[in-house]
């Protein structure tokens, strides 16, 4: 398909929406008519590149937002403590890939997010940031030939670019694919790699978090990599986080105790309505404080436990 009917094709989704009685706001002022059209362009924007993505792949969508509750396309997820109470887990995938390798069919999980998000293992030994790799676990878990391939985030910006009128309309629009590249986890297999993005033979890819070195080989220096086994420790440290957070809600743990990113220095302390009940106070109460650890590090701990 050619850029101006994929233009058109869009356009026409999104006036069909915006005659729905449901979104009668974004018609109403002129103030959502401009930011409807600011969304028309991002939307436009962002497509183009996740076709990009797909085009020069190997990997094929077999899901768009895929359910995990009773009734829709999967049962709930669940989980049974020592003590034989059961937790369910329910939620949507925006979208599972699919490729066919020589020793397996390759998974990946991508999730589509309105600002600029990455995987941060150090929130995923904290519990913050488990979804992606659970969803993961429960769908390489329903076939002996699923191997997980990733878990990736594609962020739907709109990029910014610093003024150089030297700059070239190719690397205008270089700068602007590389905003869109895929952020996350992936698997540490060259041929994974180039099913993901069968234009790469070196240097980084402007698809996924992935660099190749002149030989050819995976820099893991220059990568979001993890190893099959170091994806298996990560969705059993999953298990074990969510099995703990049952734990804690069974019991009736509410204690008063936001967690501190010690890299981001941030907390959601920052940005909670609810202060005047929770009356938090870093001088009587303590923060669950996240560290900043290098992924090796990371994973050796959880290999240890």
């Amino acid at each position: 398909m050619q850029e101006e009917e994929i233009e058109e094709i869009i356009k026409n989704i999104i006036r069909e929406k915006l005659t729905q009685n449901s979104n009668y706001i974004l018609r109403a002022t002129k103030k959502y008519q401009v930011l409807t059209r600011r969304l028309e362009k991002l939307i436009l924007q962002a497509m183009k590149y996740i076709i990009v993505s797909i085009t020069n792949s190997d990997f094929d969508i077999i899901g768009n937002e895929v359910e995990f509750r009773k009734g829709k396309d999967n049962p709930p997820i669940t989980i049974e403590l020592e003590d034989g109470k059961k937790v369910e887990i329910i939620g949507k995938i925006d979208r599972i890939d699919l490729a066919k390798g020589k020793d397996g069919n390759y998974v990946r999980i991508i999730d589509y997010k309105s600002s600029v998000k990455n995987i941060d293992l150090n929130e995923v030994v904290a519990g913050l940031q488990i979804q992606l790799l659970t969803y993961l676990d429960a769908i390489t878990s329903k076939q002996e030939d699923l191997i997980p391939a990733g878990v990736l985030y594609f962020n739907l910006i709109d990029p910014i670019l610093k003024a150089d009128r030297n700059k070239t309309n190719e690397e205008i629009e270089q700068e602007i694919k590389k905003q869109f590249k895929m952020q996350g986890l992936i698997l540490a297999d060259v041929n994974v790699v180039r099913m993901m993005d069968k234009n790469l033979e070196k240097g980084a890819s402007n698809i996924i978090p992935a660099y190749l070195d002149q030989n050819q080989n995976i820099s893991e220096a220059r990568s979001s990599v993890v190893t099959k086994d170091e994806f298996k420790t990560l969705q059993k440290h999953i298990d074990k986080v969510i099995k703990e957070i049952a734990k804690e809600i069974y019991s009736g743990e509410i204690e008063i105790k936001p967690y501190y990113n010690q890299k981001k220095k941030k907390t959601p302390c920052d940005y909670c309505e609810y202060k005047s009940i929770c009356n938090f106070d870093p001088n009587c109460n303590s923060y669950y404080y996240i560290p900043n650890k290098a992924k090796e590090q990371i994973l050796e701990e959880i290999r240890e436990k």
